[in-house]
C-alpha cells in the first residue's frame, strides 16, 4: 500500500493549482530569502532559538535557480547544502554563489555550513531567484 509523504501531498496540491506549471512566466523572480545563522550547530533551531536552516521552498524540475549568500567579515567561510525537506538528503552543494537546475521538482531547504573547522556561528544573508 502506498502512503504519500507530506512532500508528495504538497507537491500534488501545487501542481493541481497551477503553481508548478511549466507555462509560468520566465522573468526573474525571488523564490526564497532571509538571514539565518550558519549550521555550525547541527540543528535547524538551536538551544537558544536561533534559526539555522532556511524555510522550505519549492523548486521545479529543469528550472534554473540562482543561489547567492554572504556573511559578515572579509571572507565568507560557508558553503550551502540544499536538502530534500522530506528526507533531509542533500540534493545539491555549492561553495560559491551560482546556478542550480534540479533534476526533479521537490520541496527543499538550505543549510549553510562553515568551511573552516571551529569557525561558524555567523549570520548568513541568502537569496534564491530564478535565472535570467
Amino acid at each position: 500500500m502506498y502512503i504519500p509523504t507530506t512532500q508528495a501531498i504538497i507537491t500534488a496540491g501545487l501542481v493541481a493549482t497551477g503553481c508548478m506549471s511549466p507555462k509560468t512566466s520566465m522573468k526573474l523572480s525571488e523564490i526564497a530569502s532571509g538571514s539565518i545563522m550558519d549550521f555550525a550547530v547541527e540543528k535547524c533551531i538551536d538551544g537558544d532559538g536561533n534559526q539555522r536552516c532556511s524555510k522550505p521552498f519549492l523548486v521545479e524540475k529543469d528550472k534554473c535557480y540562482n543561489i547567492e549568500w554572504s556573511t559578515e567579515g572579509a571572507l565568507s567561510h560557508t558553503t550551502v547544502e540544499v536538502k530534500d525537506a522530506g528526507s533531509g538528503e542533500m540534493v545539491f552543494y555549492r561553495d560559491t554563489n551560482g546556478e542550480w537546475t534540479p533534476d526533479k521538482g521537490e520541496l527543499v531547504y538550505m543549510d549553510f555550513k562553515p568551511k573552516v573547522w571551529k569557525q561558524g556561528n555567523d549570520t548568513v544573508d541568502y537569496k534564491v531567484t530564478t535565472c535570467k
